[in-house]
């Protein structure tokens, strides 16, 4: 049984390593999508629950149709294998992160990097992809090209996004002060507001930022903040057998056609 004490360690942490906070969404159910579901209901027998990040990249609805690389990824190497998967999209990462340790949900697909802290209260998975934190600025501004050029100016992002903790560690390395301010909208609504001129400068992965940009083109999304980082999933607590079954799925899924057309469509 779990102490009092441990639950709160694992809820302090849940708003250290959230992703991101979106808005909360609304979301059409589609018959031809009969994976996807609007309320949570425990799926029956070995069906896997799976809580999915509204995003450009990873999961989004087109035309009433769904698509995105981590959720046709997942929901075509499930196929592979047998097991049926219900996906719950969802906005708000800090929810999704306390349903996921609770073992409401069996995995949790987002926009995230392993990091050690992630590591220490959830599986998570091999890197599903590669990405890196890049800077979103208008091209008629004073585009910035260095990190020295950031000194003095103002970043806005996501609250709680682990963007926050890079821009800090990049104010101690430069000795100076670039500005930071939390927003409590999303990734992807702070750049369309950098785009239309409601917001100024904003941090995305670069992946989220190249979709973005293809509908933007006063964008410019050229300078990187970060090293690349592996991206991954995440499986209830003490799931190593999921885990696992999962890295095998990946493993063998990377060798085939269709990934290497959806990791064309999607990350390239």
């Amino acid at each position: 049984m779990k102490s009092k004490n441990s639950n709160y360690s694992v809820v302090a942490v849940i708003a250290i390593i959230i992703v991101a906070l979106g808005a909360i969404g609304y979301v059409r159910h589609d018959s031809r999508d009969s994976d996807l579901a609007l309320t949570y209901r425990k799926p029956a027998g070995d069906t896997l629950a799976v809580a999915i990040e509204m995003s450009p990249l990873t999961y989004n609805l087109r035309n009433d149709t769904a698509e995105g690389f981590d959720y046709s990824l997942l929901r075509d190497m499930a196929a592979r294998h047998g097991r049926p998967v219900t996906f719950y999209p969802v906005a708000n990462l800090e929810e999704a992160f306390e349903r996921l340790n609770s073992g409401t949900y069996d995995i949790l697909v987002a926009s995230m990097p392993g990091t050690e802290t992630l590591k220490r209260y959830f599986p998570v998975t091999d890197a599903v992809y590669l990405d890196r934190q890049v800077l979103v600025q208008r091209r008629d501004t004073d585009a910035i090209s260095s990190h020295v050029g950031l000194i003095g100016d103002t970043i806005t992002v996501p609250a709680g996004s682990p963007v926050l903790s890079r821009l800090q560690n990049m104010n101690k390395e430069l000795g100076d002060t670039v500005f930071i301010v939390s927003s409590p909208y999303s990734p992807e609504q702070l750049v369309i507001m950098t785009a239309i001129g409601e917001a100024g400068r904003t941090v995305v992965n670069e992946a989220v930022a190249r979709r973005l940009a293809a509908d933007y083109d006063n964008l410019d999304i050229s300078m990187p903040l970060s090293l690349t980082q592996f991206q991954c999933w995440a499986v209830a607590p003490g799931d190593t057998v999921l885990r696992d079954s999962l890295n095998s799925w990946l493993d063998d899924f990377r060798t085939t056609p269709e990934y290497q057309r959806l990791a064309e469509e999607y990350l390239r």
